[in-house]
């Protein structure tokens, strides 16, 4: 339940961010890389550090 919370807060947030840029993001990198967060923040660590390190993740695989 937490992580299907984390999940749609953050693909929320991340398609508002690409909205305001005026880009559209690659095909699954929204769902990958909130299941990632949501993953890292059952494993123990907070959203901060889960995002952080989500994020830096799916920077290096979508735009190489």
């Amino acid at each position: 339940m937490v992580k299907q919370i984390i999940v749609g807060k953050c693909s929320s947030a991340m398609q508002d961010d690409f909205k305001k840029a005026g880009k559209t993001p690659p095909a699954g990198m929204i769902s990958e890389t909130c299941g990632c967060i949501a993953d890292g923040y059952g494993k123990g660590q907070s959203l901060d550090q889960a995002k952080a390190a989500c994020v830096k993740q799916s920077t290096a695989k979508y735009n190489p």
